[in-house]
């Protein structure tokens, strides 16, 4: 279950995640078998498979008059994200000027769940800002994203970002406060959610049952949550 989540993640259907990893054990194997397998219509098995093909993680032979079908090198699924890749940055350059020609105003957004912390992280590194400020950071996005973040992290550094986090007493040893271009503080209390300030925008991420990130871009709320920062960090304990 866990590699079927991966693979939707990576761009697969459910399906076609189900169908691509019995197709990994089970290779070569004729449509029609891979159909009882899988408990799975016949048909529907075989555009699957058509689809898995299509896409170049799987190809057909022929042995005694059988068609048998089965995967080619798991590292063609890295044609797939070059390929959406290629195109997405054709078109954000028309996309972008689109988004130029709104007037500019407050904006508060919701994004959800994981992938709304790497378009939160996206954003960030985009901003280009110096100095990253967080305070009730709590430690579930670096966990969230574990794999994620850490190059997340790198890149801040190579952009010369530096960083000040206040975190709770409890979270001394959590790999996030090792950050090498961000000082950390420490407080008594442990928040469920944390707030972080960069460039003109506040992120706040909540961790409920369902993770949410609320957005703000408006100057008077930056300013404020700065103040109100500058005022934690003084009291805040080294």
């Amino acid at each position: 279950m866990e590699l079927i989540k991966k693979l939707e993640e990576a761009g697969l259907s459910n399906k076609e995640s189900e169908v691509y990893i019995a197709l990994l054990k089970n290779s070569p194997i004729s449509g029609g078998n891979l159909a009882k397998l899988l408990n799975m219509d016949r048909t529907h098995t075989y555009n699957i498979l058509r689809n898995l093909i299509n896409k170049g993680l799987a190809s057909h032979i022929i042995k005694e008059k059988k068609t048998l079908f089965q995967t080619t090198s798991p590292k063609n699924l890295l044609n797939q994200i070059q390929k959406r890749e290629q195109i997405i940055k054709s078109i954000i350059p028309d996309l972008s000027s689109l988004e130029k020609e709104k007037p500019k105003r407050s904006i508060v957004s919701i994004l959800e769940g994981k992938s709304g912390l790497r378009t939160t992280a996206r954003m960030l590194l985009e901003s280009k800002t110096k100095e990253i400020m967080v305070y009730g950071g709590t430690g579930k996005s670096y966990d969230a994203l574990e794999y994620e973040l850490p190059h997340i992290a790198k890149k801040t550094g190579l952009l010369k970002m530096k960083g000040r986090i206040i975190t709770s007493e409890e979270l001394r040893k959590h790999p996030f406060t090792k950050l090498p271009n961000f000082k950390v503080k420490y407080i008594e209390e442990l928040t469920p959610s944390s707030t972080m300030i960069f460039g003109d925008k506040v992120s706040i991420n909540v961790f409920e049952e369902k993770l949410f990130v609320i957005i703000i871009e408006n100057k008077f709320v930056v300013d404020s949550y700065k103040k109100y920062f500058e005022y934690l960090w003084k009291v805040s304990k080294d």
